[in-house]
């Protein structure tokens, strides 16, 4: 990891809760939508509204998956949740840019809105900001057999 990233920060709980949050809304959005969205086309470009984004079957799935590996990844901590959100930052972010190229096409196959491409950009944000402060080093052991000066 890049040695100018802070390491121990004081607010990385905060981000770690925001992160998990984050996660656990993608989480709770991805079942809404594939209970709402049931008996619809995998990838219909028309999506039902679901949590104040549109979605349809195939991105309520694929937002279950994202949101699961991000809220656990912050449930384990560990530097774990750093690499994880640093990368589905990134995602996030691609997602946005993608689906504003796309939004009135009937290349929109994740029946995204403009609502859905702020989030997306909100969320990259929350997980991205959480990556860079989430880093923790634990203090080194003492060597067996080494005594502490008096």
């Amino acid at each position: 990891m890049a040695s100018h990233l802070p390491v121990n920060h004081p607010m990385r709980g905060f981000w770690r809760v925001l992160s998990t949050l984050a996660g656990l809304y993608v989480l709770i959005f991805g079942i809404a939508g594939v209970v709402q969205t049931s008996g619809m086309a995998t990838f219909d470009t028309h999506g039902e509204r679901v949590l104040g984004l549109t979605t349809n079957p195939g991105f309520s799935m694929i937002s279950i998956v994202v949101g699961a590996l991000i809220f656990l990844a912050s449930i384990i901590g560990r530097n774990v949740d750093v690499v994880v959100n640093l990368v589905f930052a990134v995602v996030f972010v691609l997602a946005g840019l993608f689906s504003l190229a796309f939004l009135r096409t009937d290349l929109n196959y994740f029946a995204f809105s403009v609502t859905n491409c702020i989030v997306s950009y909100v969320l990259a944000t929350i997980v991205g900001m959480s990556s860079l402060f989430g880093r923790v080093r634990r203090a080194p052991l003492p060597r067996p057999g080494a005594h502490a000066a008096a």
